[in-house]
């Protein structure tokens, strides 16, 4: 049985029940008055106009309930099929309850509108994250797996064969890397990662975000170059956002060619310090800018396709800085490259 059906029948109940009471009111009331006053002028014709008043006046009411349900309904019907852009006329004119349902109604489609966008975002990022990983993990695993076979001929020099063994533990390290960044993912994301700010040196997690990249900066010949300040202490967690600087740090030597550098500038204001991390790579597209700190999302450009990566480590960075109430956004280089302006709080943030 339709819903419409099953609400027809209820409020025919409902009907039939408010008229029997309301009936059974005025009978009454006349039987009282007619034992009052028997002789009482157009008794007859009063009660029959009352009764007749009664059962217009109730049907009224139920035409009403029964649009009003059917409103509700069609909201309700069209929520089913996963129309939740669904509007009727414009009800936010008028006043009363029905008004009022109607807006939280419109109100709770926009809810669950986002919601399925959601949903679909999230399965579209799972599938893009199996296919990132399937082909991230491929492309060493396929170089190992060569190597090996090249090491194992006997024909090959000593030579040939260290040579073979070091692009295998270059492999290797890439895999580390891999595997150490999607386990951090799947941890923050899990909320298995704790963020726990703390008065902390800032130019000591900086450094330690420095130290991690240095040898890789170093192999490119890349300088990074950290202007002096004045040393601050903060509320931050000096192991995660560290690792958020060296992130940042990672991308710039990735993506620079070498001889170039890095600065890294800071800069105190009223509530918050101001972190910039500028290189002198590929640059970034314009339309890129919000984009590049999605989840799994690398930019199509040949450059960022030939180094190996997940697309994960600007956003993991994203969400330790806005954890702590930071941020992070990029602008083009004055000079080329990209600035990586990120902020952090001078006084601990509550999330709510």
């Amino acid at each position: 049985m339709e819903r419409r059906e099953r609400g027809y029948i209820w409020l025919e109940k409902e009907l039939r029940l408010s008229l029997l009471i309301s009936a059974g009111m005025i009978l009454t009331f006349f039987a009282v008055l007619y034992i009052c006053d028997p002789g009482f002028r157009f008794f007859w014709q009063f009660l029959l106009a009352a009764l007749s008043a009664d059962g217009i006046w109730q049907y009224v009411r139920y035409r009403k309930e029964y649009r009003n349900y059917v409103h509700i309904a069609d909201y309700l019907e069209q929520f089913e099929e996963g129309n939740y852009e669904y509007r009727t006329e414009t009800e936010y004119m008028r006043t009363g309850i029905r008004s009022q349902i109607t807006e939280q109604l419109e109100r709770m489609g926009n809810a669950f509108g986002t919601l399925r966008s959601g949903l679909i975002e999230e399965k579209e990022n799972t599938k893009t994250l199996v296919t990132d990983i399937s082909h991230q993990l491929k492309t060493p695993v396929a170089a190992l797996s060569m190597c090996f076979e090249l090491m194992e001929d006997a024909r090959i020099t000593d030579a040939e064969r260290a040579e073979f063994a070091a692009r295998g533990a270059g492999e290797i390290k890439k895999l580390k890397y891999l595997t150490e960044t999607l386990t951090n993912l799947s941890r923050m994301e899990a909320g298995m990662i704790q963020i726990h700010p703390g008065e902390a040196s800032l130019k000591e997690t900086l450094v330690r975000a420095v130290n991690g990249v240095y040898l890789k900066a170093n192999m490119k010949n890349i300088e990074i170059e950290m202007e002096d300040f004045k040393d601050m202490m903060l509320p931050h967690d000096k192991k995660w956002t560290a690792e958020a600087f060296a992130n940042v740090l990672d991308n710039a030597v990735k993506y620079s060619p070498e001889g170039t550098t890095v600065h890294i500038r800071v800069s105190p204001q009223i509530s918050y310090v101001f972190v910039e991390i500028e290189d002198e790579g590929i640059g970034i597209a314009k339309e890129e800018y919000q984009n590049i700190f999605r989840r799994f999302y690398r930019g199509s450009r040949p450059e960022i396709e030939a180094c190996e990566g997940a697309g994960v480590g600007l956003y993991l960075v994203r969400q330790i800085l806005e954890e702590q109430g930071g941020s992070i956004r990029a602008v083009a280089g004055k000079a080329g490259g990209t600035v990586f302006q990120m902020t952090l709080p001078k006084k601990s943030y509550v999330q709510e």
